[in-house]
This record gives structure tokens, C-alpha cells and sequence, in this order.
């Protein structure tokens, strides 16, 4: 009961806009302990037993917080709540935490280079930590919106079994980029080359393999060079449906890395490895495509309204061709 209870909390915070507030509960339970005093008084305590990752946070959230979740907690107990402490949840397998730096890879526009094409084509990249919070919480939302199905007054129904910006309806769209505004920022970072292709030199867009090959590799050092990379890592594409694109995408990646760690004389110290996974298994690679989307929407149609959400990851945008006057074709 403690946990439906929980989940009223988390929709009332929701409302107020306090997502990140609301997600920390995820799974949470509570226990109320009375407290006796002298002459006979007593108050009630709620213990909140929350995810070990969230803790701390939670421990540390200022009066305003305090204030509010103990109004609202109150407004669904019988008895009056006088304090609220949070106590870790000891029965939560903890996921390991670990040096290795993962990175995920997701592209946005087209190699068509005339006015029917795309106006940009760009690589995005995140990078991330173990453990990888928020998962859970993006996995219970997908099943949420598959229940949700079981309604009879619901109209239509969604099949979800990944999210993808550019598929996602508005609703989905707005929770999902929610979720993602509550990382924490220090552990979180994501960089995008951008190329705007009418600028392209023709002779750089000749051969369309080529083009690819070439910028990926470069966007790749780019992004290590950022990073200043020097750990191990593990790098995470979407699986690409056919094995040419494949091979192509691999031969562009390692092109770039064994340069970088070359120039850098780390290629005896740090080794690396590359896979291509479907999105559906994996939430990082979901949580790529929304911010691809969200920076190529701010390129392609001058709007910042999603980008503004996540622009406090990204440590660069490289607009290769900014500084470029000539433009060799009409878009």
C-alpha cells in the first residue's frame, strides 16, 4: 500500500513540474515510526526507503522540497506527518560501477544533396558511466503505456517497443525529454558534429561512402579529444539492417580511434571495442536518438523548444562548415 501511496506522490510532484524529485521516489516504500516524548506527546515519523543511487540527493534536498513533499504526504495519510526521512532501500540489486566509459552513437539527415534533402547531417554521441541511472524508470514507462492499452475508453492504442523521437507522439515525446532533463549533468555528456551540406565541397560529397567514412572517423577523434579520453571504453551503435552499412560504419569508427590513440600514444594503454545493438535493448541508445533529434530539429527548423531541454549535456557542437561563405547548391 505504501508504494501506491508513493506513486500519488510522484504524480503530484509531476504536476508541479518537480520531475526530478518525482523520478528519485521511483520505487520507493515507506514505514511510519512514532515517536514519544516527554509528558506523553507524540509525532509521526515516515521513513521513505529509496534506490541506494538517489540517497544522497534525497537527504540533501533543500527546505523548499522538504516542505512540499511533507504537504503532500499529508494531504494522503491519515495521521499528521511531522518529519520525513529517507532510509536506503538494502533489498535493491545495486549495479556495478565502473571505469569504463561507454559511448552511443546515433546520426540524423540524409546524403541527398540537393534541395530535396536534408539541410544538415550530423553525428551525436553520448557518454556515459556505469551505472546508468534512470533506466528503470524509462522501462516502467513503456509498460505504463502498454497497460494503458487494457483501457476500453483508450481510442488508440500504442504498440511502443522502443522510444524514437521522430515516431513518439507529442504526450510520449514531452515525458520522455522529462526524464532525460533529470540527469545529473556531471555524469552525463554528449557532443554533436554537424555539417551543413550545402557547404560541402563537391569533391567531399562525390563518393557518398567516402563522405561518411570520412567524417565519422573525424567526429570520433573529435569526441575522444573532448573527452580526453583515457580509459577504456565501449562503444554502442544502433544495428544497422544491412551488413555493408555495417562493415562501413566499424571501418569509419576504428579509422578515427586507432589515429587518435596513435597521435596521442595511448594505443598501448587504453583498449576499446565497438557494437551494434537494437535500440530496444538498450535505454542509452534511446536516450541518443532524442538528443540527435533534438539538436537536428534545432538546425534543420530553427527550433530550440527540445534542445533547450538537453543542452546542458553537451560539452560542443562542432559546425564543421560554420565559417564557410560559399554555398554550391540552393536548399
Amino acid at each position: 500500500m505504501s508504494k501506491e501511496k508513493i506513486k500519488i506522490v510522484q504524480n503530484i510532484l509531476k504536476k508541479q513540474g518537480n520531475y526530478n524529485l518525482a523520478i528519485k521516489l521511483e520505487n520507493a516504500f515507506f514505514e511510519i515510526k512514532v515517536e514519544h516524548e516527554w509528558g506523553g506527546n507524540s509525532y509521526n515519523i515516515m521513513n521513505i526507503n529509496v534506490h541506494p543511487n538517489y540517497f544522497l540527493e534525497l537527504k540533501n534536498i533543500n527546505e523548499i522540497e522538504k516542505n512540499l513533499l511533507l504537504e503532500i504526504v499529508n494531504g494522503i495519510y491519515e495521521s499528521e506527518i511531522s518529519f520525513i526521512e529517507f532510509k536506503i532501500d538494502t533489498d535493491v540489486n545495486i549495479e556495478n560501477i565502473s571505469d569504463t566509459l561507454y559511448i552511443f552513437v546515433d546520426e540524423a539527415g540524409d546524403f541527398d544533396f540537393s534541395s530535396k534533402g536534408s539541410k544538415h547531417y550530423m553525428f551525436t554521441f553520448l557518454a556515459k558511466r556505469r551505472p546508468f541511472n534512470l533506466h528503470e524508470y524509462i522501462s516502467n514507462y513503456r509498460y505504463s503505456l502498454l497497460e494503458r492499452n487494457l483501457d476500453p475508453f483508450i481510442d488508440k492504442r500504442l504498440d511502443i517497443e522502443a522510444f524514437h523521437a521522430c515516431e513518439d507522439n507529442s504526450h510520449v515525446k514531452n515525458e520522455l525529454f522529462n526524464i532525460i532533463s533529470t540527469f545529473d549533468e556531471s555524469s552525463v555528456k554528449a557532443y554533436s558534429y554537424v555539417l551543413d551540406k550545402p557547404k560541402v565541397l563537391p569533391d567531399k560529397r562525390a563518393q557518398k561512402d567516402k563522405f561518411y567514412i570520412d567524417n565519422l572517423s573525424f567526429a570520433i577523434q573529435k569526441l575522444l579529444d573532448e573527452l580526453q579520453i583515457d580509459k577504456n571504453f565501449v562503444i554502442i551503435t544502433d544495428r544497422l539492417p544491412v551488413q555493408k552499412n555495417k562493415n562501413k560504419q566499424v571501418g569509419a569508427l576504428k579509422k578515427g580511434i586507432k589515429e587518435y590513440l596513435k597521435n596521442k600514444k595511448l594505443d598501448k594503454q587504453i583498449r576499446y571495442d565497438i557494437f551494434h545493438h537494437c535500440s530496444a535493448s538498450s535505454a542509452n541508445l534511446q536516450i541518443v536518438d532524442y538528443i540527435c533529434w533534438a539538436i537536428f530539429r534545432k538546425f534543420e527548423r530553427n527550433d530550440d523548444t527540445y534542445y533547450k531541454r538537453i543542452e546542458k549535456y553537451l560539452i560542443k557542437i562542432d559546425e564543421m562548415t560554420k565559417d564557410r561563405k560559399k554555398v554550391h547548391y540552393d536548399k
